[in-house]
């Protein structure tokens, strides 16, 4: 992975909050549907006992962050009991999944939780086959915040770091290579990253007010690799693009 210098991880971070805090409250950005979503299941450990709002939180954050578009396979084919499926893979992997973040990705059996877990969610959200790799990342960050957003301005970000070709393939697939990839640039990074990841908190959906409850480090490196691609298409374009 190439060097970035240290301070670029938090000025993206910072950027990316500020900018959009600049034109909306917090509380009613869409990008927040992340916090709601992640509060609800951090909250829940069995999120079956509560299935109807563990499907509706489920499903507008996915459709929030861009996964219910037109030609997908979310919009024209499912509604809120579609979820019903993943909220039980979501609650027979919580056990192993809750609390595992990026500096476990090298960890053997972490990696095969997050495997395992990535498989059924598949199986479940997509049944009859499709392009998983946004969707289900999407998902494993909002559920657990174990895994940043595979997606277009996340990937493009990484694969410029990327060594070589090997490396830049591993972040079109989200596979094992790439997530080892993301945890040596977290513990090259591991200071700053923990820093933002404990000054920053969710938002409460009751009060729109901050909670206790810290983003993830991976959500750190989420912000980071969305930001730092949009950003500079943004100035090369001159417009905002409206996806995250």
């Amino acid at each position: 992975m190439k060097t970035i210098a240290t301070g670029e991880i938090t000025r993206h971070v910072r950027a990316f909050l500020r900018a959009h805090d600049e034109r909306t409250p917090p509380s009613r950005r869409r990008e927040r549907s992340w916090d709601f979503c992640f509060n609800h299941f951090q909250d829940h450990s069995n999120p079956t006992e509560a299935m109807d709002l563990s499907c509706l939180h489920l499903g507008y954050y996915l459709a929030s962050w861009g996964m219910l578009r037109g030609s997908s396979f979310l919009f024209n084919h499912t509604n809120a009991l579609h979820y019903r499926k993943v909220v039980e893979v979501i609650e027979e992997h919580n056990q192993a999944m809750r609390g595992l973040d990026v500096h476990h990705y090298r960890d053997d059996a972490a990696d095969e939780h997050l495997s395992k877990a990535w498989k059924d969610l598949e199986k479940a959200l997509l049944p009859e086959g499709g392009r998983p790799l946004t969707l289900i990342s999407k998902v494993m960050l909002g559920v657990w915040g174990c895994l940043p957003s595979y997606d277009t301005y996340f990937v493009d970000t990484f694969q410029s770091l990327a060594g070589d070709k090997v490396d830049k393939r591993a972040f079109a697939l989200g596979n094992r290579r790439s997530r080892s990839l993301l945890a040596g640039f977290y513990t090259e990074h591991a200071q700053e990253i923990d820093d933002l990841a404990s000054q920053l908190r969710t938002l409460d959906m009751a009060t729109g007010k901050e909670t206790r409850r810290p983003m993830t480090r991976a959500k750190v490196i989420d912000i980071f690799g969305f930001h730092w691609t949009y950003a500079g298409n943004a100035s090369l374009l001159g417009t905002e693009r409206a996806s995250i």
